[in-house]
């Protein structure tokens, strides 16, 4: 990095606004700073025949939200500036630095906005489910917690409990045979209990993950091995949150890969995730959107040379991606109003 840039990282931190703390509503949630959703009454305010302080305490909430997504496209918009990249407009989709801002944006939906009552049952049969749920997965983690030095096992370690945690939105989902039977609204507020628990486990590791990279540097195949150097790439992948830590992580990476030290196809997935939210635009393809009936690459930096690109990083040719979509994620409908991304 040129000196600089070294000078130009305080000043445009400086300029950045610390995210606004939450509105008072939301106080009784939140415990050593984490949110619990609870009864939801937090969200009264945007049901119909609500009072006018519920009301006025939803906008307030609402407008804190505004801001706090603000204040993080900002943050993230002058690190990455200081890496030497110009976002422009994007990181839109990037969710929230602050995790209390991204868990409470993390609210059910779709609902029935007309029948609070309906909605205030839902959550009591709902809730016993997610924390039934969210106990085994803290169990699994402490069953799984490494009591020795190996650095393996500890980066091993904090796949478990995210992993878990993303297969239980499926579950919620009803997309598993051994899914709960829920109406559509409470699957909603269900997949948002678990969407809560990711949040936190993926800020937890992306902290984490930060911290052993600068004190050790990326994870190499021939010290951690194979399965940890993959696990520390999959907690790089879901730093999302964080999208200069991930633009860091992918330099890192780079010339790790000539030298057998980083998987290439890990690297290109990376990349891709990375570039096409900072900069628009991805060079593998991995990113797909479904369209018109089929799944198509997100916008590329180049179309004539993707399949050369994915041959030089081991990947398959984009008909056999899209062939391996449609076994993992299911056809795309034959007219959709709307794209849908998909992609590791």
């Amino acid at each position: 990095m040129r000196l600089s840039q070294l000078f130009l990282i305080p000043a445009l931190l400086a300029a950045t606004s610390p995210p606004p703390p939450p509105p008072s509503l939301l106080n009784p949630y939140i415990s050593n700073g984490r949110f619990d959703p609870g009864d939801y009454k937090w969200l009264r305010g945007r049901f119909a025949h609500a009072s006018e302080p519920d009301r006025a305490a939803n906008e307030a909430i609402e407008e804190w939200e505004k801001r706090c997504f603000a204040a993080s496209r900002a943050e993230s918009r002058a690190e990455l500036a200081a890496l030497g990249i110009n976002s422009g407009e994007n990181l839109d989709t990037v969710p929230p630095r602050d995790p209390i801002c991204s868990e409470v944006s993390a609210s059910p939906w779709p609902l029935n906005l007309d029948d609070w009552e309906s909605f205030a049952h839902d959550v009591l049969i709902v809730r016993p489910i997610a924390q039934a749920y969210l106990s085994a997965v803290a169990a699994a983690e402490t069953i799984a917690a490494p009591h020795g030095p190996s650095l393996s096992d500890w980066i091993n370690a904090r796949a478990m409990g995210e992993q878990m945690l993303r297969s239980g939105i499926a579950w919620a989902g009803g997309n598993q045979a051994d899914s709960p039977v829920l109406t559509t609204q409470q699957r909603a507020i269900l997949i948002s209990q678990i969407s809560i628990a990711i949040v936190q486990r993926d800020h937890a590791n992306t902290e984490w993950l930060k911290g052993l990279v600068a004190a050790k540097g990326w994870p190499r195949r021939s010290i951690v091995g194979d399965g940890a150097a993959g696990v520390a790439w999959l907690l790089a992948q879901h730093a999302d949150a964080d999208p200069a830590f991930q633009l860091r992580a992918l330099r890192l990476m780079e010339p790790l890969i000539p030298l057998g030290e980083v998987d290439r196809k890990n690297y290109a997935y990376l990349y891709d995730r990375v570039m096409l939210k900072i900069v628009g635009r991805q060079r593998y393809a991995t990113q797909m959107t479904c369209k018109g009936g089929r799944y198509v690459p997100q916008p590329l930096e180049s179309e004539g040379l993707v399949e050369k690109r994915r041959r030089e990083m081991g990947l398959g040719t984009l008909r056999e991606y899209e062939q391996q979509m449609v076994k993992v994620v299911g056809a795309c409908p034959a007219a959709s109003p709307t794209t849908k991304p998909v992609g590791r």
